[in-house]
């Protein structure tokens, strides 16, 4: 199960839920996170903040990058690096 942290008012949060909306991906999203919670999760007590069973992971694209990985979409990304860099 993941479980994602954060305001859907961030452009940051809501670019994950619709990823992992458009991945039929399942996300328990915590919309005000407490701020100590938040604080261990990530250093940077930022969001996003994705959390699955142990592991933890945190900034929006490399959430998505995860969870485009999870879900077997390899095909999201440019596979030449130049064109691949510009989406990153």
């Amino acid at each position: 199960m993941f479980e994602l942290y954060g305001k859907p008012t961030s452009i940051n949060v809501c670019k994950v839920l619709w990823l992992s909306a458009g991945l039929d991906l399942a996300v328990q999203h915590h919309a005000a996170p407490d701020a100590e919670l938040l604080r261990g999760l990530n250093p940077n007590a930022q969001v996003p903040v994705l959390r699955e069973g142990d592991f933890v992971l945190w900034e929006s694209n490399s959430i998505c990058r995860y969870l485009a990985a999870r879900a077997g979409r390899h095909d999201l990304l440019p596979v030449q690096p130049q064109a691949r860099a510009r989406v990153e």
